[in-house]
């Protein structure tokens, strides 16, 4: 059986040292139907001589100043010609045979979204997490707090999930991969999981993922938003369960900053302390 046209979207700015590695991996899965689309913001540190080796191999690129890494995705979600599309970011890369693993699925005409395992690593290799997706746990209102997530780099979508549910979002820097996920969730689409690992995160410091205060910020205008597609019953629960948790944390703080925490060990040399 054929199998469907993929477009890979690569988007970049200045990731010359890690920028080759994201293309090989693309590349050397020797897909044979693949379109692959690199959106360079205008880096200045070598990645475009890296693009031009590639050229001849590459359905399209551009290095040229842009409005931010989800308006450079939108615009080559927009031109892909691909029925799958996915994206991975210049300083993560695809593990061998993770196309073979992910699209063969999508021969069901039923499946829309495939997703796969994904391996946070750190600068000198080191396994940080290995994130494998899975089902939204519990109460929608529970999604949205958590947020539940599947990592993108190990996403493939059919390219109609984008007309359908909409682009990334463009007036997020840090959390638009985890709104769109949610969205599609939230409107009953959720991934077909695949086993074994299909991508790497690579956590290297200047990634905009680093700092987790940024996503944090961000994400709660996200949540905010995303809790009207609840109903009211779910924003019920959901405001109950926030509120206990706010007691609960304040109260926790406060015998953090009086020193009440841990009393009884300090006091008695753990001999009170549970099994």
């Amino acid at each position: 059986m054929t199998l469907p046209r993929l477009t890979v979207i690569t988007p970049s700015l200045n990731q010359a040292k890690y920028l080759e590695r994201a293309l090989r991996s693309v590349l050397d899965q020797n897909y044979p139907d693949l379109e692959y689309i690199v959106m360079d913001g205008g880096s200045t540190d070598g990645s475009v001589d890296i693009l031009r080796r590639y050229h001849d191999r590459l359905a399209h690129w551009v290095s040229e100043p842009d409005q931010g890494q989800s308006w450079a995705i939108n615009r080559a979600i927009e031109r892909s010609s691909g029925e799958i599309v996915a994206y991975i970011n210049s300083d993560d890369y695809y593990l061998p045979g993770a196309f073979e693993a992910a699209l063969p699925r999508f021969h069901d005409p039923t499946v829309r979204w495939v997703a796969g395992a994904t391996e946070y690593r750190a600068e000198d290799g080191t396994l940080e997490t290995h994130w494998i997706p899975s089902p939204p746990p519990g109460l929608r209102g529970r999604w949205v707090r958590g947020p539940w997530y599947v990592p993108q780099a190990s996403s493939f979508w059919r390219r109609d999930v984008f007309d359908e549910f909409g682009l990334l979002r463009e007036d997020l820097d840090f959390v638009f991969d985890t709104e769109f996920g949610l969205r599609l969730a939230l409107n009953g689409l959720q991934p077909l999981a695949v086993e074994g690992s299909l991508a790497v995160r690579y956590l290297q410091p200047e990634a905009k993922s680093a700092d987790r205060s940024r996503f944090d910020r961000e994400y709660k205008k996200v949540a905010r938003q995303l809790r009207r597609r609840l109903t009211w019953a779910e924003r019920a629960q959901d405001l109950a369960f926030r509120l206990l948790y706010a007691v609960l944390r304040a109260q926790y703080l406060a015998r953090k900053r009086l020193g009440l925490l841990h009393l009884r060990e300090r006091w008695f040399g753990g001999r009170f302390a549970r099994d």
